[in-house]
């Protein structure tokens, strides 16, 4: 199997992995609204460890699609937001907001690389700022042993746009809907 047929694979993984957190996310959204189990908490859990690996190769596929042209903020925003991917899994409370600003670093710089569909990447970067500032909100004020349902329902919503931005590249790079490479210019 070729690289370009890897890369292009790794784009459905993408959407795999999206569409698995932002059921992950709704099942968040219904227990902040009163309505769920602790059943769906564990649900939620146990899906966010695997979607999150899957991510993760989503990721290396969509930043591989445009490795050459994205330049010094691409590479960073790439590693950023796949090393904050390990450190979540080992719990650490700061690795949500360095995900956020990779992601936004990424999606910026694909912008400027013009591979993905602009859209789709103005709705990533939306759902990674609404997602950083919440979690940001959420590691600034100590809410004791439990954060207000209204923030946790503000996070998973600031998910669910961030969660469509990334299915909306996976499905770009997957069916090969993606531009051609531009040399950014300095």
């Amino acid at each position: 199997m070729s690289l370009s047929a890897l890369i292009r694979w790794g784009g459905l993984i993408a959407v795999i992995a999206a569409v698995l957190l932002l059921i992950a996310d709704l099942v968040v959204l219904v227990n902040a609204l009163g309505q769920g189990s602790s059943g769906g908490l564990l649900f939620r859990t146990a899906i966010s460890q695997s979607a999150g690996a899957l991510l993760a190769l989503g990721l290396v596929a969509l930043y591989a699609q445009q490795a050459e042209v994205a330049g010094y903020l691409g590479l960073v925003g790439f590693l950023a937001a796949f090393l904050s991917l390990w450190l979540a899994a080992q719990d650490i409370l700061w690795a949500a907001l360095l995900a956020n600003i990779g992601w936004v670093l990424f999606g910026v710089a694909s912008i400027g690389a013009r591979i993905y569909p602009r859209i789709a990447l103005i709705v990533l970067i939306a759902g990674a700022v609404l997602a950083g500032v919440v979690n940001l909100l959420l590691l600034a004020i100590d809410f004791g042993a439990r954060a207000p349902g209204f923030m946790v329902g503000l996070g998973a919503i600031a998910d669910v746009i961030f969660f469509v931005g990334v299915a909306w590249l996976g499905i770009s790079l997957f069916t090969g809907r993606v531009g051609e490479p531009r040399r950014l210019t300095s």
